[in-house]
């Protein structure tokens, strides 16, 4: 198989790629998954919706979206402590018999698994993002930075284990609401695997938040 040249999707080095999971393989990703064409799917109506198109991943979901160094320096730092926090995740959610409460304990180091997050944001929003995010870079490639750029919000929550069955990813997206007085635009990236759907906004609020 020919390798994958581009640039990686955090440190922007052009080189060979290697395919990562995400989330990481360890979080129930090692399995196949279909992937819809999304373009298709929006075009096509509802058949397009009720049949999409599209193809089979064999490796779980993913692609070739980072460097050598990039990925295998993350998943050694943040990986496994991600994979721990969504096995306790589906633990709770299986337990939970869809009768969820707003909190739940885990015993976790809540950095290591938020740099993961970030990292998978990274692999989501393609390899323009980090060209004007600097700062999202060097929170992640420096194990020991401790702060999140301020302009950047995460937002996790579980996936509903009956009503929301599909995994999804979509890179950084716009939205004006025109329903507000004062118009307000949203810029945000979404990924959600089982058990945990993600949210990343950059200089917003969440859709859906109160106006300020």
């Amino acid at each position: 198989m020919a390798r994958r040249i581009g640039a990686c999707c955090i440190c922007g080095r052009y080189g060979p790629l290697s395919f990562e999971h995400v989330p990481p393989c360890a979080a129930y990703n090692d399995f196949r998954v279909f992937e819809a064409d999304v373009k298709r799917m929006v075009g096509g109506g509802w058949h397009a919706l009720a049949n999409p198109s599209g193809k089979y991943n064999q490796r779980g979901a993913g692609k070739h979206t980072l460097c050598e160094r990039c990925n295998n320096n993350t998943g050694a730092w943040y990986g496994s402590d991600y994979v721990d926090w969504a096995r306790q995740g589906m633990r709770l959610l299986s337990a939970s018999r869809e009768n969820l409460t707003p909190s739940y304990p885990f015993p976790i180091y809540p950095l290591r698994v938020l740099k993961q997050i970030a990292t998978m944001f990274f692999s989501a929003c393609g390899s323009e993002f980090h060209k004007h995010h600097a700062d999202l870079v060097r929170f992640v490639l420096n194990k020991d930075a401790k702060h999140v750029p301020e302009c950047f919000r995460f937002y996790c929550f579980f996936q509903h284990p009956t009503k929301s069955t599909a995994s999804r990813q979509s890179g950084l997206t716009g939205v004006l609401n025109l329903d507000h007085a004062q118009h307000r635009q949203y810029v945000f990236s979404e990924i959600v695997f089982p058990p945990y759907g993600f949210i990343m906004t950059v200089d917003t609020p969440p859709i859906g938040s109160p106006p300020l």
